[in-house]
């Protein structure tokens, strides 16, 4: 009990230095907390279960949180076990014994851990309410979630953190075992060689970027080999930047000689090339967890904030239907009557035929065509200009592809297209083409669009289909209506089922089912992403924290020199802070840039403006950036100069 009120006391003692750790571990243990409630959430389940698996989102994400604070947790515990090893050597030397020491390192791990454990669950507790009520505003849904206390949760957050504290315990209790007493009071007076520049290594990792972010942006690509490569070659490129290429410009620097020996430029110079080495992992690793990040959270809130625009593209009409030979038409003005805030404003309907047809060496696939006078009634029911040329021959088409990407695919406009019409082939020029649906979305993949006089020809073969598209008032608040209609398709399933003809039945496409859905589901991608950033970023900022505090504990005696010859107190805490800048800057800024050009890509898929992307996520990112960067600062000129 003896060694455990010791233990206990040097926690209070070293609270100071704690804090930043406590800190990172209660909000840890706090988001996953929050996810867990959320999980258990038996009202947040309902209001989920209309996507599928969706709910497994939070179970991967509160994983993801928990592998993450073990790494962040033995990493930033290793900082205090290093910096404490002169410390460890004294209690030998008084003759405490090694297996008591261990119990003693034990005991403060566990005591850190249980605290940081329930604070971090008080807090989950009182903050639950409001996440998931952000959670709930992000997904659209109108339900009022009462406030419960999930003991589910509360079980599974103990369980898991609290395996973790007992392997970082026993991590603790086994480090002094692995040193000889004479390594203890050495481990802080070992220095690693100044690492030598080249300019080859240098050019190679600017090269490597400059290729990942080359091959990124190249159209026609298969995605994943393409994303694989681009993966493989920054993030080798940027280890080898930061281990040579930084080198390799802090020491040109020093060639200024004006602003080289001007103040104290000269020693934090010296000092940054000194520890480079042993630094440059830990900044190139946050770089790259910071581009995750930021990459993660740029693509949730592009897709977040083109939700609505995509949904008008995807999904121009309300409602469509392929079931023309089921009466739908009568049966559904039927329903729609029936409610008043979704009153009927503009229907058409098509007549669509199936034919096969290939561009240029591709190989044949089924296409359907549409005759170009139902183009243009497509359009007047849309309420849309009619902006596409006309086609003066019967050897033109225009042709809409909803899968078109410009990213991996070339251009259709000026090639060619054969079409199979039974018992002859005939060869039209594509005049134009568009990227969005006629219809609603998976309805027809490809349509072709020709004259009348070629559609015609066809028609009358008994090849066409006709498709009835309706667009009511108020379809993001038609749930009642909505559910009636699918009442009704059910109806027609079901006679069509026992009637042996559910094959060529149709369907029907709903906006405010999709709508309903695609929000939830990009609500709860968004809410994952920024609670996992922060996270990431807490998480960071303080493994730089850490780093930079127990160098600072080792040049406590070279601050000691420079205060004797002469330097004051203003110009050490100006030269730790321009040594701060580079620490925490340079990783930011390299994340920030590999982070832009990843998100750039699905900004272009999206038409979402990058710049405003950039400053919804960066922004943030870079001022909890900033906070990290004074608090740490402030701590390194305190620790070195011995100020309270």
């Amino acid at each position: 009990m003896q060694l455990f009120n010791i233990a206990f006391s040097n926690v209070k003692k070293n609270f100071k230095n704690y804090f930043i750790y406590i800190f990172s571990i209660i909000f840890s243990v706090t988001i996953y907390f929050i996810f867990k409630s959320i999980e258990h959430n038996n009202e947040i389940n309902k209001a989920l279960l209309s996507v599928a698996k969706l709910n497994d989102a939070f179970k991967a994400a509160a994983i993801v949180i928990a592998l993450f604070s073990a790494v962040f947790i033995w990493y930033s515990n290793s900082f205090f076990i290093r910096k404490r090893k002169k410390e460890i050597g004294l209690y030998s030397i008084l003759g405490i014994e090694k297996k008591q020491i261990g119990r003693m390192l034990f005991y403060e791990t566990l005591a850190i851990g249980t605290i940081s454990l329930g604070i971090g669950i008080i807090v989950g507790i009182v903050l639950s309410k409001i996440f998931i009520g952000i959670l709930i505003k992000l997904i659209g849904i109108p339900t009022v979630i009462k406030f419960t206390i999930s003991f589910k949760a509360i079980k599974e957050t103990i369980t898991i953190f609290f395996i973790l504290f007992i392997i970082i315990s026993v991590h603790g209790y086994s480090i002094i075992y692995r040193y000889e007493l004479i390594e203890l009071f050495k481990a802080e007076n070992k220095r690693e060689k100044e690492p030598k520049t080249s300019l080859i290594l240098a050019m190679l990792s600017l090269i490597l970027i400059g290729s990942g972010y080359f091959i990124y942006n190249l159209p026609g690509q298969d995605f994943m080999v393409t994303i694989l490569i681009t993966l493989i070659l920054v993030v080798s490129g940027t280890y080898i930047l930061f281990g040579s290429c930084i080198i390799f410009v802090i020491k040109a620097s020093k060639k200024n000689e004006k602003k080289y020996f001007k103040g104290l430029n000269m020693i934090a110079t010296s000092q940054l090339l000194y520890r480079i080495k042993g630094n440059s992992k830990t900044l190139a690793t946050i770089a790259i967890l910071s581009a995750s990040t930021l990459t993660a959270m740029g693509v949730s809130v592009s897709y977040y904030k083109n939700f609505s625009g995509t949904m008008n593209k995807t999904m121009p009409f309300s409602y469509v239907s392929s079931l023309s030979e089921n009466n739908f038409d009568k049966q559904f003005k039927s329903v729609v009557s029936k409610h008043k805030n979704n009153k009927l404003l503009s229907e058409v309907h098509v007549n669509v035929a199936k034919v096969h047809y290939k561009i240029g060496n591709d190989r044949e696939m089924p296409v359907s065509i549409i005759s170009q006078s139902k183009l243009k009634e497509i359009f007047k029911a849309r309420k849309l200009t009619y902006d596409l040329p006309s086609l003066k021959s019967e050897k033109e088409v225009i042709l809409f592809d909803e899968m078109y990407n410009s990213k991996f695919m070339d251009s259709y406009k000026d090639k060619q297209v054969t079409m199979n019409f039974e018992n002859s082939k005939e060869k039209f020029n594509i005049l134009d083409f568009r990227d969005y649906p006629l219809f609603n979305e998976h309805m027809l993949f490809q349509t072709v669009v020709v004259k009348d006089s070629i559609f015609d020809k066809y028609n009358v073969k008994g090849k066409a289909k006709k498709f009835d598209a309706y667009i009511i008032n108020d379809q993001n608040k038609s749930e009642s209506l909505d559910k009636e209609v699918n009442d009704l398709y059910q109806k027609i399933k079901d006679k069509a089922y026992y009637e042996d003809k559910l094959d060529d039945l149709g369907t029907v496409s709903s906006y405010y089912s999709v709508y309903k859905e695609t929000s939830v589901m990009t609500g709860v991608i968004l809410f994952i992403g920024i609670f996992l950033g922060l996270v990431f970023l807490i998480c960071t900022g303080s493994i730089i924290f850490f780093k930079q505090l127990s160098e600072a504990q080792e040049e406590v005696g070279r601050y000691d020199i420079l205060r004797k010859v002469g330097a004051d107190n203003r110009e050490i805490k100006m030269s730790i802070f321009k040594q701060m800048i580079f620490v925490f800057l340079t990783p930011f800024v390299v994340g920030t840039i590999h982070s832009l050009v990843a998100v750039s890509l699905f900004t272009g898929a999206f038409k979402v403006n990058l710049l405003d992307i950039s400053i919804l996520t960066t922004i943030p990112y870079l001022v909890i950036y900033l906070i990290y960067y004074f608090v740490t600062s402030n701590f390194y000129y305190k620790t070195v100069t011995r100020e309270s």
